[in-house]
C-alpha cells in the first residue's frame, strides 16, 4: 500500500522523494507575477514610496505581494514600469531552492539540452492543463534547446491532463529511442 498520497490529484507513492518529485513537476507553487502586481497596485496614484505600496497591496487583499514590496529599495516610484522592474530585480536575487527535482541527476540534469525527465518537465513549468500536444511545444519553444524541441515535437499527439500524462509521453519517446 502506498505511503504518501498526493492531496490534489490522488495519486499514490511509496517514497517520499517520489512524493516530492511529483509535487514539484505537476503542482509547482505559483510564484507572484508581474501581472498579480499589477492587480495588487492597481489604483494606487504615483509617484508612491514603497510603503504605501506595500500598505495599498495589503488593503487589496495581497498579503504576499504586500510582503515582498517590503522588500524593495526604500524610494519613490514613479510608475508601474518602475516598480515591476525593482519587483523583477528582487526575484531575480533570490536564493534557489535546496530540494530541486532530481537530486540524483544533479545540476546537469536541469541544463539546457540534458534530455532528463528533470530537465523535461522544468520546460513545462507553469503550463496549463489539460493540453495538446501542440500546446506543450508552444509552451516549451521559448526555453528549449533544438534538441529538447526535436524531443517535445515527438510526443503522441493527445490530450495531456497533467505532468505525470507528460512523464508518460517522456518516456515512451526516449524509450523509442534506446530500441
Amino acid at each position: 500500500m502506498a505511503r504518501h498520497r498526493c492531496e490534489i490529484c490522488g495519486a499514490e507513492f511509496d517514497t517520499l522523494s517520489d512524493y516530492r518529485r511529483h509535487m514539484q513537476t505537476s503542482h509547482p507553487e505559483r510564484a507572484p507575477s508581474a501581472a498579480d502586481l499589477e492587480h495588487a497596485l492597481s489604483g494606487i496614484a504615483y509617484p508612491a514610496p514603497r510603503d504605501a505600496l506595500a500598505r495599498h497591496a495589503r488593503d487589496s487583499g495581497a498579503d504576499e505581494i504586500a510582503d515582498i514590496l517590503k522588500e524593495l529599495p526604500d524610494r519613490d516610484y514613479r510608475d508601474a514600469a518602475d516598480v515591476a522592474r525593482a519587483f523583477g530585480g528582487l526575484r531575480a536575487h533570490e536564493e534557489k531552492p535546496t530540494d530541486q527535482p532530481s537530486l540524483r541527476g544533479g545540476e546537469a540534469a536541469m541544463q539546457p539540452g540534458s534530455l532528463s525527465a528533470a530537465r523535461i518537465a522544468s520546460l513545462f513549468s507553469g503550463m496549463e492543463f489539460p493540453a495538446s500536444a501542440e500546446d506543450l511545444a508552444a509552451h516549451a519553444r521559448a526555453q528549449a534547446s533544438d534538441r529538447e524541441m526535436d524531443l517535445v515535437t515527438r510526443f503522441p499527439d493527445r490530450r495531456y491532463s497533467d505532468m505525470a500524462d507528460v512523464e508518460k509521453a517522456f518516456g515512451e519517446v526516449t524509450g523509442a529511442d534506446r530500441s
